[in-house]
């Protein structure tokens, strides 16, 4: 029995010090802005050009996304996607890519929910959604997002 619980305990600290080891650094440390460049388009049954901004909160050890608003679109109908239960983990990854974690989309579609996934570019700090998807909530389509979205000021982030 003694060897069963060293066991346990030996492999339950090593889950531990991996999950620390695997915590990426953000930079700098503090409030982030997050601005579209160029054209930002999203899609659950039907396609907007819209106008995105928000916040991240970087505390150096961890990001969080705090707010995020769509505006602009045909009939400004990007005002009516709301970004829900704020705020998301950032995660950076080792394959330069970052995850927003458990995004909550309400849409006049319909609604989606999961993680957000695009690619970083370390140089300039900005994150690209190419045919990024959200599941979608019950039936239909996912939501789509497609187009660049800049930090400022400039992020990075390392994995060890």
């Amino acid at each position: 029995m003694k060897k069963i619980l060293t066991a346990a305990s030996i492999c339950l600290v090593s889950i531990g010090v991996t999950s620390l080891a695997n915590a990426e650094t953000w930079s700098p440390p503090g409030a982030i802005a997050l601005a579209n460049v160029g054209t930002l388009t999203v899609k659950k049954g039907i396609s907007l050009n819209c106008t995105l901004s928000g916040s991240v909160n970087s505390t150096g050890a961890d990001a969080s996304v705090g707010s995020l608003a769509l505006s602009g679109g045909f009939l400004n109908m990007c005002n009516s996607v709301s970004f829900n239960n704020l705020p998301y983990d950032l995660i950076g990854n080792a394959n330069n890519t970052v995850t927003l974690k458990n995004v909550a989309v309400a849409a006049v579609t319909g609604n989606c929910a999961g993680d957000l996934t695009g690619s970083f570019d370390q140089s300039t700090g900005r994150i690209t959604f190419n045919n990024a998807q959200i599941p979608s909530v019950g039936s239909g389509s996912a939501c789509v997002i497609n187009g660049v979205v800049s930090t400022n000021p400039q992020s990075s982030f390392t994995v060890p």
